[in-house]
């Protein structure tokens, strides 16, 4: 891991087209990471088009670049999206923030979860959600930062309709 590397200088910047295959192999690691190796079904080229042909955009990306990491100078990336609250207006979704495992420990994690908080607080909106795997020792960064855990303080369950399911309700939707 990265215990002992010491970054002089960690860019944080709006991603660009060309960098989505990177983000596509690091979507395929955080996969790989959370024990879901089949999970993604995108490409590059999805994200190519989702992130940058489509109108509006179906996402925002920030990536993380070490020029000292000549071989592979992107070492991480943050997905995220507007959302909107009935209660509060304006929010985030950050869908994936991820750091390749040679490059965790170095301030990377920290400093793109910190630009995409400015951004949402930028952008005006009143928070910035995020899911973490229970199993996942990243929780207690988040916590740290004074997130919250809803499971455990509202009882919020998150749900997911995907699939057979979710045509199966898009049918029923015109009967």
């Amino acid at each position: 891991m990265g215990e002992n590397k010491k970054y002089s200088d960690i860019k944080i910047r709006v991603a660009k087209r060309e960098d989505m295959n990177a983000v596509a192999e690091m979507i395929q690691e955080l996969a790989d990471f959370e024990k879901m190796s089949d999970g993604p079904k995108i490409s590059a080229k999805d994200l190519q088009h989702d992130g940058f042909e489509a109108k509006p955009p179906a996402f925002q990306c920030l990536v993380a670049e070490v020029q000292e990491n000549a071989k592979n100078p992107i070492v991480g990336y943050a997905l995220y999206f507007p959302t909107y609250s009935t209660w509060q207006g304006r929010a985030m979704m950050l869908e994936d923030l991820y750091v390749r495992s040679s490059d965790r420990k170095c301030g990377v994690g920290k400093k793109l979860f910190n630009a995409v908080a400015k951004e949402a607080s930028s952008s005006g909106c009143s928070r910035l959600e995020f899911h973490v795997l229970e199993w996942n020792d990243a929780r207690s960064f988040y916590e740290r930062k004074g997130a919250i855990n809803l499971t455990n303080s509202e009882q919020w369950c998150y749900y997911r309709l995907s699939g057979d399911s979710l045509q199966q309700a898009a049918k029923e939707a015109d009967s």
